[in-house]
């Protein structure tokens, strides 16, 4: 498979596509049905072009999960070799609610995704079209002014510093929830690596992604960064030895450069939609934990407000079709300035409330007591 289907020998149904392709004569039809990972994944992206080159899709079924009667989103696509992949496809999409009941069914289905088509209820798109879009995923149901968003807008890793953080190699020896640790060896507000080793504590904040949560939140985990990582990062060594450099004895944790800053974070894998939120200093940063720094407060805000809006979350489940949303994908996200600086104001309003909200848990660090107890008290 690696040496006869390099584009797509990440799984057999990919290499049949491939294959079916090239046995074709020009003009010919093929209609398949596969499972949908190739619209989307990275590591078809090189197949994706193939494709386009050699041949366009003319029609689409794209279906959700156990539409087919298997846990896995499939389409039945339909392509032409040798076609003009410049010439817009016809696209629909089908969920399992469509086929219940026992009326006749409607096709193309009404459903909320179909309800943006157009007047025959398809999506109208050609594959070109969807070249703005840094990957190329068939996302047919982009509208035009979105897919224009990428080409106009720039992406946040022009912007902004984002980056992958520390995984510990082995979370129950290195982790525990804050209230778990002695308040005497645990720092919460250093702000630099110098800060953490002066300090002498073995305890500190540790960003870990989490549940779903906007603006503010989920402040649970500490780390043992005592004496700069020491045991961490030896213990990483002793794990994983074929990672430690020519000429060192231990394996230094990702983004060291970037732990006790303040930052804009999410959790990398999620159930639905993606919630971004800002970490004040002295944090380190997770794996899965996955953050973006910028040089000024001012920036943090406007940056969370663009990632926590409809339009980018809209732009990500064009770029994370899955439930993984990468550092790779989230630095795609185009951003078109604004001058306005209600934006600003509004996201600090939003990181205020959140905040308070957190600290009304007796989880939090900074829980002073219930609001409700203290409401009735006054009452």
């Amino acid at each position: 498979m690696k040496h006869e289907y390099p584009d797509s020998k990440s799984d057999l149904f990919a290499a049949f596509i491939e294959r079916a392709v090239s046995l074709l004569k020009r003009h010919g039809y093929m209609a398949q049905v596969t499972m949908q990972s190739w619209m989307f994944l990275s590591s078809y992206e090189r197949l994706r072009s193939k494709l386009q080159r050699d041949a366009a899709i003319v029609a689409m079924l794209h279906m959700d999960n156990m539409v087919m009667r298997i846990a896995f989103g499939t389409c039945a696509t339909i392509w032409k070799i040798g076609g003009n992949s410049r010439l817009p496809g016809k696209y629909t999409w089908m969920e399992l609610d469509d086929l219940a009941g026992e009326s006749p069914r409607r096709f193309p289905a009404r459903n909320p995704r179909n309800t943006s088509a157009g007047s025959d209820g398809f999506f109208t798109v050609s594959q070109r079209d969807m070249n703005e879009i840094p990957g190329s995923p068939i996302v047919y149901w982009l509208s035009e002014k979105m897919r224009a968003t990428f080409s106009e807008g720039r992406p946040l890793s022009k912007l902004v510093d984002l980056r992958v953080g520390l995984r510990t190699g082995d979370n129950d020896r290195f982790l525990r929830y804050w209230w778990e640790v002695s308040g005497k060896r645990s720092a919460f507000h250093c702000d630099s690596l110098e800060d953490a080793e002066a300090s002498g504590a073995r305890w500190f904040p540790y960003n870990k992604g989490g549940s779903f949560r906007r603006w503010f939140g989920n402040h649970e985990y500490v780390v043992n960064w005592e004496h700069d990582g020491h045991e961490i990062e030896h213990g990483l060594a002793e794990r994983y030895p074929y990672l430690v450099p020519a000429g060192k004895t231990l394996v230094r944790g990702q983004g060291r450069d970037r732990y006790f800053s303040p930052s804009v974070s999410w959790s990398k894998v999620s159930s639905g939609v993606p919630a971004f939120r800002v970490y004040p200093p002295g944090f380190v940063y997770d794996v899965a934990g996955t953050s973006i720094f910028s040089s000024t407060s001012r920036d943090r805000y406007r940056l969370l407000a663009f990632v926590n809006s409809l339009v980018a979350l809209e732009q990500l489940a064009a770029l994370a079709p899955t439930l993984n949303f990468e550092v790779g994908q989230v630095a795609c996200l185009p951003l078109v300035e604004s001058g306005s600086e209600c934006i600003e104001i509004l996201a600090e309003g939003a990181v205020e409330t959140s905040r308070l909200d957190w600290n009304m848990s007796e989880t939090s660090w900074n829980f002073s007591g219930n609001a409700l107890v203290s409401q009735a008290r006054n009452s």
